[in-house]
């Protein structure tokens, strides 16, 4: 049994994410040199490689994840979905922010963005001190 999610990234989402890779990773150049001389060893480099590319083109980004791990399910509470619905239907922001929005705990919107994000169900990134869930699940699907 598996679960197929599709996901796409609004400008707000890719704003996000350029700030992220550019603290982590710097510029562009510096990461397409980093490729040519390292190669693709590092899974979070590669990443950033292909993030960056897209954003250059300046096509939508979409991705699709196929996880394959059982415990996944136990992961999608009716909490998580809520979560997960407020999230597609607001603009990038961070967990403490989604809190407050939402009237729940701090600590319990910060566990359930973790394990979401753990089961790559969504896509995390530090904004300076804060983690920040980003991305739209436009879709997801069992298979048996």
């Amino acid at each position: 049994m598996l679960l197929r999610i599709v996901r796409k990234y609004r400008s707000e989402d890719v704003a996000v994410l350029r700030r992220a890779i550019r603290r982590r990773h710097g510029r562009f150049e510096k990461v397409k040199k980093m490729m040519h001389i390292k190669g693709c060893s590092n899974p979070e480099l590669g990443e950033a490689f292909l993030f960056y590319l897209a954003m250059q083109e300046g096509a939508p980004i979409e991705e699709e994840v196929v996880i394959e791990d059982r415990k996944v399910f136990n992961a999608l509470t009716a909490k998580r979905f809520e979560l997960l619905e407020f999230i597609n239907a607001h603009p990038p922001m961070s967990i403490k922010e989604i809190a407050t929005r939402t009237g729940r705990d701090y600590k319990n919107v910060y566990d359930d963005v973790s394990s979401l994000s753990r089961y790559l169900v969504v896509n995390t990134v530090k904004n300076g001190k804060e983690i920040v869930p980003i991305g739209v699940v436009e879709g997801m699907g069992v298979e048996l």
